[in-house]
């Protein structure tokens, strides 16, 4: 069978000017060894056009760190693939709008992790990002760029979903994905969502989507909010599995491809494009097996006895670069049927000393938050 990427997800550049409390690659201000040039960028554009890939999302990293992302956007294009981003929106200014609006991506994915600045550049580790990421919405409107929104929701986070929503439709802002943060790279596996918050994100999903249809053109829950049952289909719609190395491909900033850049294990690394060429690894035959060649005895978990386990072949398997296994532990449909796991899973409120006793020690929390009542 071949296939054929309708996404790629290119970690342009390992480097970033912010340092996110939940970043799942741990990137820094240091660039990574063997960052892909300019010229080899170029190879697995043409490459990404041979295997007929569709739409290609430049991220980070900080895509805008890297000097010629304007060229390597504009080559995309020029191959007939759609171009997208994902950015912190630092360091967005009127000349990069105006290249933006030159290159015309389908969107500018801006990343906002609460409405209260404060709490915001807290999570993202440098003052004033709140403040330069609405002004990069102002400029993407001025410039007839389309602005996007991600929010990683973790315990931190979790209750300024409503204060988020209100700031996108002041913004006019009409789409909205919402994903949870797991602890890989630099997150903390205690400032991970509960499976009741996981559930009650879902809710909130539908509601904004029932309530508020007007303001939004999407909202959404990526890939790892679902996956069957009454809820799942509702929040997911259809689910047949992971699409890593089927329908999307991940490349990192030194030229190390996975399914999905999500996959962290050393297991998941098909390849580099400095040994062999993308499309060489994309058409190998033994590449991606863990999706191209699934069967359920790869389940495990509550997986491996559900109903649907050869429908929805075990969820989001980013979870696999967490607990190793090829089970989603965050399913709606395990939450329909068997409820909460523990009694500690079906919290959704903590308060603001255990918060403290979380976040502190890893980051020092602001004093706007210390002093700010209940």
């Amino acid at each position: 069978m071949k296939y054929s990427p309708e996404t790629v997800v290119w970690e342009t550049t390992f480097k970033c000017n912010v340092n996110c409390i939940h970043c799942g690659s741990d990137c820094t201000s240091v660039e990574k060894d063997n960052q892909l040039t300019t010229a080899e960028c170029i190879e697995i554009i043409e490459d990404l056009a041979d295997i007929g890939a569709k739409t290609v999302i430049l991220s980070g990293g900080e895509p805008l760190m890297r000097e010629d992302i304007g060229v390597l956007a504009s080559m995309i294009k020029r191959f007939g693939m759609e171009v997208a981003f994902i950015s912190n929106g630092f360091r967005i200014d009127e000349d990069i709008a105006k290249m933006l609006h030159a290159i015309k991506p389908i969107a500018y994915g801006l990343s906002i992790d609460a409405a209260d600045p404060y709490l915001h550049d807290y999570i993202r580790g440098r003052k004033h990002v709140f403040e330069h990421v609405e002004n990069a919405i102002m400029l993407l409107h001025k410039y007839n760029v389309v602005p996007s929104v991600v929010t990683t929701v973790h315990k931190l986070n979790y209750d300024q979903l409503p204060k988020i929503r209100d700031f996108l439709i002041k913004n006019c802002v009409r789409y909205w994905q919402i994903q949870y943060g797991d602890y890989i790279g630099r997150m903390s596996k205690d400032t991970m969502i509960t499976e009741a918050q996981f559930l009650e994100i879902a809710k909130f999903i539908l509601k904004t989507r029932k309530d508020y249809a007007k303001y939004f053109d999407t909202v959404s829950g990526a890939d790892v909010f679902g996956y069957l049952g009454n809820i799942g289909e509702k929040v997911q719609g259809p689910w047949w599995g992971c699409h890593a190395g089927m329908q999307t491909i991940g490349i990192s900033s030194d030229g190390t491809i996975r399914g999905c850049l999500s996959l962290q294990l050393d297991q998941y690394k098909e390849g580099n494009t400095h040994e062999r060429s993308l499309k060489e690894i994309w058409n190998d035959k033994n590449s991606f097996a863990y999706n191209r060649r699934f069967d359920c005895s790869m389940l495990t978990g509550h997986c491996k006895d559900c109903i649907y386990a050869s429908v929805c072949k075990g969820g989001c398997i980013r979870a696999a670069s967490v607990n190793g296994g090829r089970c989603n532990p965050y399913c709606l449909y395990k939450l329909e049927r068997d409820g909460f796991s523990n009694e500690e899973q079906a919290r959704t409120d903590f308060s603001r000393e255990e918060i403290f006793n979380i976040y502190n020690p890893i980051r020092p929390l602001p004093e706007e938050y210390l002093n700010s009542a209940e």
